[in-house]
């Protein structure tokens, strides 16, 4: 049984060492067992390398992982599955308390949708079907897409992401690169700063050279504004996602 080891200064299981046991547990094919170590070990790393507590994730961390733009549904599919089963088997043995990958009932009332209520396929899904969004289906994707992928991305409320302003974008890192960091509000006062996944920076920064201008340019002006250059209605990124869910056949 894997032991207990200290990484970083912490002191708590080594999910490396959970690999081999849970393999072994498995009555997967061999071809199956060899894809489903390498899906694991490659989200290990990328915890480790995102700085991600591998035990205290969520379920938007798995899909933004899993998700890559223009690859099949059935190799996302194929991730996630490999991610749930080694969450599965870190639960049974005591070194994991939750799965943030499980499997969420399938949503049938548009009201219930939310991102904190979906499952890292089901997201993954919608990332999907915000990157195929055209004109045909809005005159205005790319704000669709940088919104769907922060509201998904992030689990914001839709109040949080109609309240963003655009200077509380800001780059960390380059400042020739674009947005990688947001201010949000602190629950116990004050702000506090988020990083950006990769694919959300970049859904964000496609979109910034295409927003309509603010009538209120205060703080930079909404980040989303209406046709007329005012802040969006307060339910639009729930009916974005409606819309986006009952297109894609998840409602």
């Amino acid at each position: 049984m894997p032991g207990c080891a200290v990484e970083e200064g912490i002191v708590g299981w080594d999910p490396y060492e959970l690999l081999e046991p849970w393999l072994a547990a498995t009555v997967y094919p061999p071809r199956t067992r060899e894809n489903y170590q390498d899906h694991a070990g490659n989200w290990l790393d990328h915890c480790r390398a995102s700085g991600l507590e591998w035990d205290k994730v969520a379920a938007q961390h798995i899909a933004l992982w899993a998700h890559r733009p223009g690859a099949p549904h059935s190799a996302t599919a194929r991730r996630v599955s490999a991610v749930r089963s080694f969450y599965a088997y870190a639960v049974r043995t005591g070194a994991a308390v939750y799965n943030p990958a499980a499997r969420r009932p399938r949503r049938t009332n548009p009201a219930q949708l939310t991102p904190s209520g979906l499952d890292p396929w089901q997201i993954a899904v919608l990332l999907t079907a915000f990157d195929e969004r055209s004109r045909r289906e809005s005159p205005h994707p790319y704000q669709d897409r940088a919104c769907g992928y922060l509201h998904l991305g992030l689990a914001l409320r839709s109040g949080a992401l109609l309240a963003v302003n655009l200077d509380d974008l800001s780059s960390e890192r380059d400042i020739g690169r674009g947005a990688d960091t947001l201010r949000l509000p602190d629950p116990d006062g004050g702000h506090r700063l988020v990083a950006l996944p990769p694919l959300v920076g970049e859904a964000v920064n496609a979109y910034l050279p295409r927003r309509r201008p603010p009538r209120d340019s205060t703080h930079g002006g909404p980040l989303f504004t209406s046709r007329t250059g005012i802040k969006m209605p307060h339910r639009y990124p729930h009916d974005l996602l409606r819309a986006v869910a009952t297109a894609s056949g998840l409602l």
